[in-house]
């Protein structure tokens, strides 16, 4: 791929496109230039490359194309399919094993099978298998009227 300035390989995944590079290709406006992009973010709305459009859509609105595409990814992540999975199917994703996950947790790996099942979990069991895994815990609400989930931030005062 050519961007102005920018050196990246023709088969360089969108997802290893830096923000410089996302932009120029924001802003060709070309929907043949947009597919890999499309696809990327169609198959996870809630990746770094998606939420990297919509920081660039805010800060350079771009003719109608940032409308297009805030609208778009919301509409992806509101859907049934949007990236829903289970704990464990998010575990094997990772290559991680029970075993290994209950060791970095502290706990049986009995324990880490249970908690796979459960349909209620606390939030600190749920933050401690996230870290165990190597992950973030990001938590989202939706509110009516809204086309998209805003992260909730805990232990924030308003206005600080």
């Amino acid at each position: 791929m050519w961007f102005r300035h920018l050196d990246y390989a023709p088969d360089t995944p969108v997802a290893e496109l830096g923000p410089a590079a996302l932009e120029a290709l924001l802003e060709r406006g070309d929907l043949r230039a947009w597919t890999p992009l499309l696809r990327a973010v169609a198959a996870d709305p809630w990746s770094e490359t998606a939420e990297t459009v919509l920081r660039l859509c805010d800060a350079n609105p771009m003719y109608g194309t940032s409308v297009l595409w805030q609208t778009w990814i919301a509409s992806r992540r509101a859907a049934p399919d949007a990236g829903g999975r289970s704990l464990a199917e998010t575990r094997a994703g990772t290559g991680l094993t029970q075993t290994q996950v209950a060791e970095r947790m502290g706990i049986g790996q009995s324990d880490v099978s249970k908690l796979e099942r459960r349909a209620d979990l606390r939030l600190k069991t749920l933050q401690a298998y996230a870290r165990a895994l190597g992950a973030k815990l990001v938590i989202a609400l939706r509110l009516p009227g809204e086309e998209a989930a805003r992260p909730v931030v805990f232990g924030r005062r308003p206005g600080s």
